[in-house]
């Protein structure tokens, strides 16, 4: 599953083109190789510092009372408890509706009473105990990740220290995002005229557009894909940077020709082309297209699946998922494998509220961050019960500064709170 040697050629000046734009020649050697496998290695915790030597940055032991899953406001939240008494929260994504079972049987007694500075053993170690592995995807390491990332709040806090304090010196402190549509249902007018006044309210320089139907590709579809693009450009200038995502719509052919399509209308990156499993299937459309990348991953939550993947040059752009992967330390992990064959890295997050918050904290220390970030173009009022909101200014987020994840929860919400 190699390239083409013209790939290769157009891969080398690809990477060498928007590393150098983004001044990350430099960084990108500073994030060393992981060391695999890693998972029964660890046999004294204090004397392995890992990625981050939480036990030198956290002198005390952080002994995990309770990890609970709780119903508020409408959402779904897993907490964890110190003994001490200190808490760390992540609102859970929209999965942990049909996966807490799951979690309360094998997260919940697995995590309690460990230490928490010991994250990185855990986060592999829960995997192979009780042949967790044999739940191997998505829904184990979702379930997985939304325990590390409150973990990492509680570490936050018991440390007084943001996460991203926790995880390296920070390279940025914002981030600049492109305003992703989430909907096909728009005809290619209405969908300009609105991408043209939300990037006129939030100072945004990209959008993402939806092309094909979603793991598949009628007529119809086809239409409609051929009449946006002219029409975005039409409207949108050609100053804006367009992404455009497939969702898995199309075969190598389709793929191929509507790859050429988007560049031609000057399309930065296509994401997730073919169905997302069939890696040869987008090698072979990433091998064929000569300016836009082709990025994909956000589906995929195996880092030795994303070795393959990066070794092989699947995508230009690797998107693992902060929580569908395992958390942050997992993420990281692909990151320095695209570090160190020189891609970049784009982790998907369409999030306008505190799930948003692990990604800008390992967003602040990645001198591998690939272009924009995502951020839901018709996003709606955020509600008052935690802050601060999640919010464009002037075309970027802010990474939170507060200790932990950075945000704060209004005490009420736990108070009315019901225990899954």
């Amino acid at each position: 599953m190699q390239p083409t040697d013209s790939a290769g050629s157009r891969r080398n000046f690809l990477k060498k083109s928007s590393l150098a734009a983004a001044g990350l020649s430099v960084g990108l050697d500073a994030i060393a190789a992981p060391d695999f496998p890693k998972m029964n290695n660890h046999t004294a915790l204090a004397d392995t510092p890992g990625l981050f030597n939480l036990h030198g940055q956290v002198k005390s032991p952080v002994i995990i009372s309770a990890v609970d899953i709780l119903r508020a406001e409408g959402e779904l939240f897993v907490r964890v408890t110190s003994k001490d008494g200190l808490t760390g929260i992540t609102q859970a994504n929209d999965r942990m509706e049909n996966l807490h079972s799951m979690l309360n049987g094998m997260m919940v007694p697995f995590f309690t009473g460990k230490d928490a500075r010991d994250l990185e053993f855990l986060v592999d170690e829960v995997y192979r105990v009780k042949s967790h592995y044999k739940y191997a995807g998505m829904p184990f390491w979702n379930c997985v990740g939304h325990v590390e990332v409150a973990l990492w709040d509680l570490l936050g806090k018991t440390a007084a220290k943001p996460v991203h304090a926790l995880l390296g010196k920070p390279v940025r402190t914002e981030v600049p995002v492109y305003l992703s549509s989430l909907t096909r249902e728009t005809t290619p007018e209405q969908e300009a005229g609105d991408l043209a006044q939300k990037l006129a309210e939030t100072g945004a320089k990209a959008v993402k557009i939806k092309v094909g139907g979603r793991m598949r590709n009628t007529p119809e579809d086809e239409k409609r894909t051929r009449a946006l693009l002219p029409q975005l450009r039409n409207v949108l200038g050609n100053e804006i940077t367009i992404y455009a995502d497939a969702n898995s719509s199309y075969s190598v052919e389709e793929g191929i020709a509507v790859g050429q399509f988007l560049e031609a209308h000057e399309v930065a990156i296509f994401e997730e082309p073919c169905p997302w499993e069939d890696y040869e299937a987008n090698r072979q459309v990433a091998a064929a297209l000569q300016k836009v990348k082709v990025a994909g991953g956000e589906q995929d939550s195996s880092v030795f699946r994303f070795k393959d993947i990066i070794q092989h040059r699947v995508y230009d752009v690797v998107q693992p998922d902060l929580y569908y992967n395992g958390g942050i330390i997992r993420g990281y992990r692909v990151a320095q494998l695209a570090a160190k064959a020189s891609l970049g890295i784009a982790p998907h997050s369409p999030k306008a509220d505190p799930l948003e918050a692990p990604f800008l904290h390992l967003a602040s220390v990645l001198p591998n961050l690939e272009g924009f970030q995502e951020y839901p173009a018709r996003a709606g009022k955020q509600p008052a019960w935690y802050t601060p909101h999640i919010l464009v200014n002037d075309g970027k987020l802010a990474i939170p500064a507060g200790v932990g994840l950075g945000i704060t929860y209004d005490e009420a919400v736990w108070k009315k709170a019901e225990k899954i």
